[in-house]
């Protein structure tokens, strides 16, 4: 391929591997080139010269990639790197007066040390290691409080440049599209690629930068508190009492690991501890199951760097949650050794707690590309717990009375397993999604639920792990069986009953606006993988299921 600034590696060049390791090992397409661009008129390029020569693409921002959309066998792979604009200006087109531009090869990590979240806040990714475009054009869901806060990531997305299909390179709106030599394309329901792009963006342009609303206050830290959940009532309980406030936002937080999976030298023993601090309490509270981690954020406007912990017991106390010290001997002994002060231990608990997650959010931006394969499952827009806390409870591997802490998932090959339940309840939307909203699957009744995520990571050559979380799927499938459910887009689609829809899973009753979209600017398809608005595969799924 003749190109002019950037780069180009075959699969000869030492630099190949490298560039085309995304996080999950299952991904194992081997490109046919990769490009690492470096302006729009070089993607232009690429694209122009794919189209000539009938050669797929791929592309990639950051890399994360649980699904292997990111690339593609024998394709151009286009891994977007060298995109990686972080600057903070303030314009008129931001509903708070600031904003920020970002380039799609950005990773978050980099992003939060730029726009400082002591005085700054937008939804972000989760892991530190994720990349801005995808998160973005996939939706963008932050499960510790912003969400809930001022809604997706998507939603606060003032515009974007973009090179379309046919190597055009564009500025996108609320209102229209805009060519570089000047031609203007006014949005309609069926070409309005504003509407098309936040949400299902990778099926019709690759999106260079962003224009993404900052807010004027500092994102706000989580309390994280233990409770106990014996039994699925507790559970459905649970989700109940996180309808009831909007000044919480709730997250409950499980991981399984096995000994020396973390490195940190902080995180490393304490995470060899912390399995057997929570064995136990299970011993000494007489329990069935192990507590588990809740973390609960203020988001309120003006609620500060940090969620004051003892208020937050307090709620779930007076709300019929059971609290880790509860009962009496819990009292005791905790009085004795916080001086008297219930408070005190809460306190103590969540700052350790914190450091805790700090470090763990600083191992995975490091986690190094290919070194773990992952597997997931994702349920959204659940108005009820039933069709998954008996898993969540009981299940073997991974639920909360299962035989030792250390559990049997260890023994399955499983080398890390992160239990998610995200409990929507969100008070926030930018203005811009009201009058403008995303093409992500945005029911009304997903204000109001429970998502929940299931994944884990193996060694590449240890299969079995597989197994944990497709009999879960199975199981819970079953469960939900003939009710509605939704995906978040970011996520498997694998599912093991094929008669499920799984791009309403995701877009909803958009589907028939966003195929007109996607005629309109992407008429030959180029812009086509696992997950995009023309795949017609029923399991795309790194790792289906067996059955």
């Amino acid at each position: 391929m003749n190109n002019g600034a950037f780069d180009v590696l075959d699969r000869n060049n030492p630099e190949y591997e490298e560039n085309r390791k995304v996080f999950n090992a299952a991904c194992t397409a081997q490109p046919l080139y990769i490009v690492l661009p470096k302006t729009a008129e070089d993607v232009s390029h690429i694209l122009k010269t794919a189209k000539e020569y009938n050669t797929p693409i791929s592309v990639r921002s950051g890399g994360h990639s649980y699904t292997c959309n990111g690339i593609k066998q024998d394709a151009i792979h286009l891994v977007m790197t060298n995109f990686n604009r972080i600057e903070e200006v303030n314009t008129g087109e931001s509903e708070t007066g600031k904003a920020a531009w970002l380039g799609t090869g950005a990773i978050w990590g980099n992003v939060l040390r730029t726009l400082d979240p002591e005085h700054t806040s937008y939804p972000h990714g989760q892991c530190r290691s994720v990349g801005v475009g995808g998160f973005l054009l996939g939706g963008g869901v932050n499960w510790l409080g912003t969400y809930n806060k001022y809604g997706y990531g998507a939603e606060g997305i003032v515009k974007m440049n973009a090179v379309l299909a046919d190597g055009s390179i564009v500025t996108v709106d609320k209102d229209r599209t805009t060519y570089q030599d000047g031609r203007v394309v006014n949005h309609t329901p069926d070409n309005n690629l504003f509407f098309g792009l936040r949400g299902a963006g990778s099926s019709l342009a690759i999106v260079t930068e962003f224009l993404y609303i900052v807010h004027n206050e500092p994102e706000t830290r989580p309390a994280i508190v233990l409770i106990w959940l014996d039994d699925e009532a507790d559970v459905e309980h649970f989700l109940q009492v996180s309808k009831s406030t909007t000044k919480y936002s709730f997250m409950i937080n499980h991981q399984i690991s096995a000994d020396g999976f973390w490195e940190r030298p902080i995180l490393a023993p304490l995470m060899r501890a912390f399995p057997l601090a929570m064995q136990a309490l299970k011993v000494a509270n007489g329990k069935l199951a192990f507590p588990v981690q809740v973390m609960i954020t203020d988001i309120t406007l003006g609620a500060g760097t940090t969620t004051s912990p003892v208020p937050a017991v307090q709620f779930l106390q007076a709300n019929g949650v059971e609290v880790l010290g509860d009962n009496f001997l819990n009292t005791m002994a905790i009085t004795a050794l916080s001086g008297g002060q219930m408070g005190a231990f809460h306190f103590v608990f969540d700052r350790v707690a914190n450091i805790l997650y700090e470090e763990i959010e600083k191992e995975q931006e490091v986690w190094r590309a290919s070194e773990y394969s992952s597997i997931s499952l994702n349920y959204g827009s659940l108005t009820s717990t039933a069709g998954f806390a008996g898993q969540f409870i009981h299940d073997q591997y991974t639920g909360m009375k299962r035989t030792l802490f250390l559990s049997p998932v260890i023994a399955k090959s499983c080398s890390f397993c992160f239990w998610m339940l995200h409990f929507r309840h969100r008070q926030g939307h930018t203005q811009i999604s009201t009058s403008h909203p995303i093409s992500t699957r945005t029911d009304k009744h997903q204000d109001n639920s429970v998502e929940i995520n299931l994944t884990c990571m193996f060694e590449p050559s240890k299969t079995q792990c597989t197994d944990v979380v497709n009999e879960m799927r199975a199981k819970i499938d079953n469960n939900l069986s003939g009710q509605d459910y939704s995906k978040y887009y970011n996520f498997p689609s694998c599912s093991t009953k094929t008669d499920i829809d799984w791009k309403r899973l995701y877009w909803g009753d958009n589907v028939s606006q966003l195929m007109k979209i996607k005629q309109f600017w992407d008429p030959t398809d180029m812009f086509h993988h696992c997950q995009s608005l023309n795949n017609t595969d029923q399991k795309c799924c790194p790792f289906p299921h067996s059955n």
